[in-house]
């Protein structure tokens, strides 16, 4: 697989080969995860997490600039980090597939230039871009292209001014998901579903590339804003209520049940909409796409009682929690410190943190 190193600051100092933590950062939170080289094999170091105050970030968008480093740099004060590795938010990119003629791969970039505006709202000069190569024959190659605004990297750049934190790459959340979840070398075809908070990020991988990308707005947040209407109790109080109890429990009601299961059945039909459209469609080469073999569920709220077994109800497709240290580590002689359900909200972040332990 033939990857573009846009994201990546070129030409590369002495400090892009060090390794970096990987920093996810979401509307409310952000959280990293150092990897290390030991004995054994990579092993966790420093991870944690930390709270984005409401409105600093809205679908990925940043409204408070000063809010926001003044979170990077209490993360800085805390845990000392130094060179990161950044999520960029789903919602904010666009995927698209292009196939181009047969050349060097040195060339695809700009081959990939010429036409960017062709796919997305912006031009060239406004755009950043990455690639993968999906498929190629003795005439052509098919790419699968990620782009986003540079405007959008120039923000988190800004933000991370003055505060100690170096990012040395950024990238879409969806690529560093699936790096953390989908085990080194598997060619086959995947769903990956995050969980979040306020949203939902859906993405096929095949062959080992990002395929196809959405976002849905649902998230744990959401059940829990259930909860809380419907028991008249506060905010942590239904937080602590719905990790208790998952989807049905004692102070689960019928009626509060039927109304978390209505939302995840939002969530489910997108999935099924999403698989449907991906089956039905052939590639740029006419050839109909492989099945998808498993869906694979992370996120915070992921683990919840009774969540995997409502979501797979009706979908034809094995559904089952991601191990997201399948690519850390054998787990054989080393139990990490972030336990399994704990590890499901660090996909993102083992996956930035990966891109430069491998």
């Amino acid at each position: 697989m033939k990857r573009s190193k846009f994201y990546q600051f070129s030409p590369p100092p002495l400090f892009l080969q060090m390794p970096a933590v990987g920093l996810d950062i979401s509307d409310a939170a952000m959280r990293f995860v150092e990897l290390v080289e030991k004995r054994k094999g990579i092993e966790i170091g420093r991870f944690g997490d930390h709270a984005i105050p409401r409105g600093v970030i809205e679908s990925g968008e940043v409204k408070k600039m000063e809010e926001l480093r003044q979170v990077f740099k209490e993360i800085k004060k805390i845990h000392n980090l130094e060179f990161v590795s950044v999520s960029l938010p789903e919602e904010k990119a666009y995927l698209f597939e292009l196939k181009l003629p047969k050349m060097k791969y040195n060339d695809i970039r700009g081959a990939i230039e010429l036409v960017l505006e062709e796919q997305v709202p912006m031009s060239a000069s406004e755009a950043l871009f990455d690639y993968d190569i999906i498929g190629e024959d003795e005439s052509s190659i098919s790419v699968s292209v990620s782009v986003v605004a540079r405007s959008l990297v120039d923000v988190y750049l800004e933000a991370l001014s003055g505060t100690g934190i170096t990012p040395v790459a950024f990238e879409v959340e969806s690529h560093s998901v699936a790096r953390s979840i989908i085990p080194e070398g598997d060619k086959g075809t995947f769903m990956t579903v995050d969980f979040g908070r306020t949203r939902t990020g859906i993405a096929i991988i095949s062959g080992g590339v990002v395929q196809f990308t959405s976002t849905v707005q649902v998230g744990g947040g959401t059940l829990t804003d259930v909860i809380a209407k419907n028991l008249k109790v506060s905010h942590d109080e239904a937080e602590k209520i719905k990790h208790e109890q998952g989807i049905s429990g004692e102070k689960v009601t019928e009626e509060i049940s039927l109304a978390m299961m209505s939302t995840i059945s939002i969530l489910r039909d997108e999935i099924s909409r999403h698989q449907n459209y991906w089956q039905e469609h052939t590639d740029d080469y006419g050839k109909k796409r492989p099945a998808i073999q498993k869906i694979y569920l992370c996120g915070g709220d992921s683990n919840l009682a009774g969540f995997t077994s409502y979501l797979a109800s009706g979908l034809a497709v094995p559904v089952e929690l991601a191990n997201t240290m399948v690519n850390v580590n054998t787990l054989d002689e080393y139990i990490p410190e972030i336990s399994f359900n704990d590890s499901l909200r660090y996909a993102t972040a083992l996956g930035l943190s990966l891109r430069r332990s491998k």
